[in-house]
Formats: structure tokens, sequence, C-alpha cells
């Protein structure tokens, strides 16, 4: 990671605002908070966050199943804005881990293992999931989740802003990817699907004006804000407009 990056979330960290929890009026966080309570099979114990900050998800995990909160987050203003977010929710905390991911070696293992938002931003993706699967109990549950930059949704992203694609693995972006994994480490598919439904908070604009094909994908987002208000859209979801995968698996018991 580039200094510069580091720097960004330093800053970016130290100035969340706090608490952070999922937000059930925002579809997004709606929809992923009830995909995982509809599809989380039994599980207690303890569960690890790989990119935590500020804790929103391993927040939510404590409070619904329970489960003991524990991560890894890059940047030391990433793990004191997670620890104090569970100090304000009440929330016991278990190992807040600092420092590189790729560079850390697990000292115990773990029930959930789960990322959202992280693996698509490497070439190598199949390495970066048995890393993860290095920090899961044999049988334990392993959740990844990315966002769905295909579509209708890469055009209205490379209109908006085509670097941010650049920035992303479009091509783990489907289904078949998901359950290759599957195969390839031998993990039992729980649930694998498109959720999110179209979410107009997806796409990142580069330029707060621009040119009048932003403008109109803008209004365009603009108008689809307020129709996203309607939950009953959340169960409205296709591969060519729904904004997330979630894949669930259980590990194998020999592993």
């Amino acid at each position: 990671m580039e200094l510069t990056e580091v720097k960004f979330w330093e800053d970016y960290w130290a100035n969340c605002k706090l608490p952070s929890t999922a937000d059930m009026t925002f579809s997004f966080d709606r929809c992923l908070a009830d995909a995982l309570k509809k599809h989380m099979p039994h599980v207690q114990g303890d569960v690890f966050e790989v990119g935590c900050a500020p804790g929103k998800w391993l927040a939510f995990m404590a409070k619904e199943f329970p489960l003991i909160p524990s991560g890894i987050e890059y940047s030391e203003a990433g793990m004191q804005a997670t620890l104090e977010n569970f100090k304000i929710l009440d929330l016991a905390a278990g190992s807040i881990l600092t420092g590189d991911f790729f560079q850390t070696q697990p000292d115990r293992k773990f029930d959930v293992v789960m990322s959202f938002g992280f693996i698509e931003h490497f070439d190598n993706v199949d390495d970066v999931v048995e890393l993860h699967l290095g920090w899961l109990k044999p049988g334990g549950t392993l959740i990844l989740g990315v966002p769905n930059f295909c579509g209708i949704n890469s055009y209205i992203q490379n209109v908006l802003d085509p670097e941010i694609l650049d920035k992303h693995n479009l091509k783990i972006m489907n289904l078949g990817y998901f359950q290759s994994l599957a195969k390839r480490f031998n993990l039992k598919p729980v649930f694998l699907d498109y959720i999110g439904s179209f979410e107009p908070s997806l796409p990142i604009a580069k330029h707060r004006f621009g040119n009048p094909m932003q403008f109109i994908v803008k209004s365009f987002l603009w108008f689809a804000h307020r129709i996203r208000r309607i939950k009953k859209l959340d169960h409205l979801n296709h591969q060519f407009f729904s904004s997330y995968i979630l894949a669930i698996y259980k590990k194998s018991e020999l592993n």
C-alpha cells in the first residue's frame, strides 16, 4: 500500500462519525442485514472481520447472533475508531489487530471469518480467499461480500469516474466465480446470490458538477434514491442491476 493511501485512511478513520451501526433506513444496509439474518447458519463463538473499521458489521454480528467481535485493520486510526465504536455501543471486543493482513499470521482461529468489499481489490483473489480460510476453524462459516460493478452499474460508474472501475477486479463479480471457490477450497455454499437490488449510492462521482452526461446520470441517481425507500424493491435482484454479491460458506470439518 502506498504511503499516500495510508495517510488517507488514517485521516479518514480519525474523523469518522461514531457510533457506526447498520442503518435500516439505508437500503443497502437493510438488504445486507436481512440477508445475513435469513441465511446465516447457526453460529456461536467469535467472528473475525478482515478490514473491520469502524466495526459496523462486527457490531451487527455481535448483537444479532451473538458473536464476540474481532478483526484486523491496516491503520492505527481505524483500529482506534473500531474500539471506540464498541465502547460507545457497550460491546465487549475480542482482538482488534492493527497491521497488514497479508503479513499477519493467525495466532488462533475463529468460528466466523468475513470481509465486505475487500477481496475485489486484488488480482490474486484465490490467494486472498485462502488467507481468509487460514483464520477459520474447521466447520466454521466464511462470509464474502463484493460490490457488483457489472451491468448497468458498470455503465453508470464509467460515466461518473472510470478510474474507480480500474481499482476493482471485475472478473470475480459473477456467481460463477464464487461457485468455483466452493469447489476449489472444499466449501459448502449456504447462500450465494445477488442482493441489494439497484443501489443508487454504489456509483462514486469524481466531480461535483461535470459534463451533460454526468448531470443526467446524477439526476437519475437522485430520483432512484427516493424510489429505493420502498422496501419491497429490496427483493428485486438480477445480475444486470443488483448492487452486491453475498456468499456464505461452511468450511469442511476436515480442513
